[in-house]
């Protein structure tokens, strides 16, 4: 194969992985409430009576909304949460923010207190004080 033709071919596939990248990039920044409304923009209008109550059911507020934007890892970010965590949140929130460190993530700081205050962790006396 001519060198011309190696180059050429490593050129396009190096395009394609930089678009493929942009792509998912893309995907990934989109918020659930994005995801819910495509989704119901691109669905097709039903012909049967009943169609308007099985619109009804991918509005958002609605389970299968809310089901479609749970699915969305929205935990991510590193603030504090707007309210206080369940024990089940709590847990995975520490799981989830397992590389971070307390005194520079205020979600992993208010989930590990509040495994503190349910009695699930027990923290080192001999540690920082919490």
């Amino acid at each position: 194969m001519p060198t011309w033709m190696s180059l050429v071919l490593a050129a396009l596939a190096g395009i394609g992985t930089i678009g493929l990248l942009a792509g998912v990039m893309l995907m990934a920044a989109r918020s659930p409430e994005d995801l819910v409304d495509s989704s119901a923009a691109t669905r097709a209008p039903r012909d049967d009576p009943a169609s308007s109550a099985a619109d009804s059911a991918t509005t958002p507020g609605s389970s299968e909304a809310d089901g479609r934007a749970s699915i969305w890892p929205h935990t991510w970010t590193h603030e504090a949460p707007d309210g206080a965590l369940g024990v089940d949140e709590a847990h995975r929130e520490m799981q989830v923010h397992r590389n971070c460190r307390l005194d520079g993530c205020a979600r992993k700081a208010t989930a590990f207190q509040t495994l503190i205050e349910a009695g699930r962790v027990v923290p080192d006396s001999g540690r920082m004080p919490y």
